[in-house]
């Protein structure tokens, strides 16, 4: 029952890392789409511990605006994370949150590689292109998506 939300999320987070990955954004409408099934799955009441689920999304998106303000993180990787964490279940946070790092990990190794060996000048992948900039929506989503087999 733990791994349904996030199963249910899982199409969305394989458009999130698309298009992070294809023009360095997060669109507003994907996380309002997370937002919209949440909030279907727990009026069904497929959702366990909703207040800790509200609890830890709001320290989140507190921690992320700070790290937004000061330049760490872009807009729309706080936005996804803050409402992806309704969908992780509160006892298996830690193990997300160690998932998250090592999808991090990986996915600097991939980026800066592919920038590295396949960037040209007129790719179409924004990911690619840019040297400063990092798509964080990789990371959240492959982490979202490899949650449900730990659960």
């Amino acid at each position: 029952m733990d791994a349904l939300p996030l199963i249910a999320l899982s199409p969305l987070m394989l458009i999130m890392i698309w298009t992070d990955l294809r023009y360095m954004r997060i669109p507003n409408r994907l996380v309002l789409a997370a937002l919209a099934l949440f909030t279907g799955l727990a009026l069904f009441g497929l959702v366990g511990d909703l207040d800790r689920r509200l609890i830890t999304a709001a320290v989140v998106l507190t921690i992320g605006f700070g790290m937004f303000a000061a330049k760490v993180l872009g807009g729309g990787d706080v936005k996804a994370l803050a409402v992806l964490m309704l969908f992780v279940p509160p006892r298996a946070v830690p193990e997300f949150m160690i998932l998250l790092s090592l999808a991090m990990l990986g996915g600097l190794v991939l980026v800066y590689g592919a920038r590295r060996l396949l960037a040209t000048p007129d790719t179409g992948w924004a990911s690619l292109r840019e040297t400063r900039r990092f798509p964080l929506g990789l990371s959240i989503g492959s982490a979202a998506l490899a949650l449900p087999a730990l659960l």
